[in-house]
C-alpha cells in the first residue's frame, strides 16, 4: 500500500480511537453502548464552510441545520467503497426517513478536479435523486471535512488517472448543525474493503434520534 494510503488510514484510525474512548465512557454509564457509532459526549459545533453543491449553489454549514445529515466523503471515480456505501445508504434511506423525516444524505467529493457539478449530480442520482452532493477546491475542502473527522489524500499518477484515498466512515450531524456521531466502518469479509454496516447504522440512528432533545 502506498505511503499516502497508510497515512490516511493511520490518521483516520487516530480520530476514531479518540472518539471511541470518549464516546464509550459517556455511554457505559447509561448501559446503551451503540453497535457501529461513536457518539461524542458533547456535540461539536462546525466552523464555517463554503462548498458548492451539484446545482452550482453554495453549500455551507447552514445546510445542515434542521436535518440529521449523514455525510460520506468520496469521489465518483472510486472503484469500490463509494458505490458500495452509497448503494447501502440508498437501500436503507426509506427507513432512515421513517425514523426521521429530517434525515438527509450528503456526498462530499474529495476530487474537485474531475467531479464537476453535472457529474456529481448524475452520480448521486443513480443511487437516489434525493442525495445531495457538494465539493470545493482542496484549500477549502480539506479543513471542512477534517472537522467532521474525515480525511483524504490524492495519488497523483496523471492528469486524469489517479486514485483518492479517503475515510470510509460516515459522519452524523444533528439538527443543530453539530457533529454528533461517526459511524465506524469494518472490513467486509467478502470484498475486503472497509464499509459501514447499514443495518447497524439503522439501529444506532434510531437510538440516537430517540434520545435527541435538541
Amino acid at each position: 500500500m502506498a505511503n499516502t494510503s497508510k497515512l490516511i488510514w493511520l490518521l483516520a484510525l487516530t480520530l476514531l480511537v479518540v472518539g471511541t474512548l470518549s464516546g464509550t465512557a459517556w455511554y457505559q454509564g447509561r448501559n446503551t453502548l451503540t453497535e457501529a457509532a461513536v457518539v461524542y459526549p458533547e456535540p461539536r459545533p462546525l466552523a464555517p464552510m463554503a462548498l458548492t453543491d451539484a446545482d452550482g449553489r453554495p453549500f455551507t454549514e447552514r445546510q445542515f441545520r434542521d436535518h440529521w445529515s449523514l455525510v460520506f466523503l468520496g469521489y465518483t471515480f472510486c472503484p469500490d467503497i463509494c458505490p458500495t456505501t452509497l448503494a447501502d445508504l440508498a437501500r436503507v434511506y426509506p427507513q432512515l426517513r421513517q425514523l426521521s423525516d429530517k434525515a438527509q444524505v450528503v456526498f462530499v467529493s474529495a476530487d474537485p478536479g474531475r467531479d464537476t457539478p453535472d457529474r456529481l449530480k448524475a452520480y448521486t442520482a443513480h443511487f437516489s435523486p434525493e442525495f445531495i452532493a457538494a465539493t470545493a477546491d482542496h484549500s477549502i475542502l480539506m479543513p471542512a471535512v477534517q472537522q467532521l473527522g474525515l480525511i483524504y489524500g490524492v495519488h497523483e499518477r496523471g492528469e486524469q488517472d489517479y486514485l483518492v484515498d479517503h475515510s470510509a466512515s460516515i459522519a452524523l450531524i444533528n439538527p443543530n448543525g453539530e457533529l454528533h456521531a461517526s459511524f465506524r466502518p469494518v472490513f467486509d469479509e467478502g470484498s475486503g474493503i472497509p464499509l459501514v454496516d447499514s443495518q447497524l447504522l439503522l439501529q444506532d440512528f434510531k437510538r440516537i434520534v430517540g434520545r435527541w432533545r435538541g
